[in-house]
């Protein structure tokens, strides 16, 4: 079974890679790369390196030749993933590919993030494919919030948006070992798995553990959603991403660290 991943030298797409190599040779690994400079610790390893530029569609199905099952992990440009998305999806029909796997969004068809709507559509074309398939819908990401806590020790304040909300999120890691599992395993086939962290905090809890982190205490104040915006932009954060990010989610709350 040749399996095809890509985004690998992405930061999920390493740690599936590393993780699938506990349970199948690398032989059986092709990892697709818009740039092979970055891989070369992939073809060091015995993994078979492929050219794979979303914005150059004629060269995509060539690259999935021989291909059994792919994992099309979703791509980062907001805004622009439908679009490439499809590109793979069409590539992996013409290349014979029998089995797509992606990565999703947790409840895509109903969750009211504005970041789930180009999974919707992804799911959907896919479904239309013909092509079987797996949806792996990842929760938020853990280290979502790492590019956050420098800031917040520093400024006394932890910006979020989800008030009391639960949030149930899972290390990278966790995402990765359930992709492998899938992939080096059978009956998987048209299944949807909702993915998610075995336990639950909310944005007070958080920044409760930052200020034990940090030795400081913690009180909580109300700020307006531009606010969120415009700190997650400070952060690093792209203005489409922070729009996003805030987007459904007002009032908005932030957690000061004192």
């Amino acid at each position: 079974m040749k399996t095809a991943i890509t985004g690998a030298t992405g930061q999920l797409g390493r740690l599936v890679i590393q993780t699938l190599l506990k349970k199948t040779a690398a032989k059986n690994i092709v990892a697709l790369v818009r740039d092979e400079q970055k891989a070369q610790d992939l073809q060091e390893q015995g993994i078979t390196l492929r050219h794979f530029d979303y914005d150059q569609p004629e060269h995509l199905a060539d690259a999935l030749q021989e291909i059994d099952q792919l994992l099309l992990i979703s791509a980062n440009e907001i805004g622009r993933r439908t679009p490439q998305h499809q590109t793979v999806i069409t590539a992996a029909q013409q290349a014979g590919v029998k089995h797509i796997l992606y990565t999703s969004l947790l409840h895509a068809d109903r969750n009211p993030l504005g970041l789930a709507q180009e999974h919707r559509e992804t799911e959907a074309l896919i479904q239309a494919s013909g092509l079987t398939f797996t949806f792996l819908r990842n929760n938020w990401y853990s280290e979502n919030y790492l590019t956050n806590i420098a800031h917040a020790v520093e400024t006394g304040t932890l910006f979020g948006s989800a008030e009391q909300g639960k949030i149930s999120s899972a290390s990278r890691q966790d995402y990765a070992e359930a992709a492998a599992q899938v992939l080096a395993s059978s009956g998987h086939d048209n299944k949807i798995y909702e993915l998610a962290g075995s336990n639950s905090y909310s944005l007070s809890d958080l920044a409760d553990y930052i200020s034990q982190a940090a030795n400081k205490k913690s009180d909580l104040s109300k700020h307006q959603c531009r606010r969120l915006q415009a700190s997650s932009k400070c952060c690093g954060s792209t203005f489409r991403f922070s729009r996003c990010y805030c987007r459904c989610r007002c009032p908005c709350r932030t957690r000061r660290i004192i």
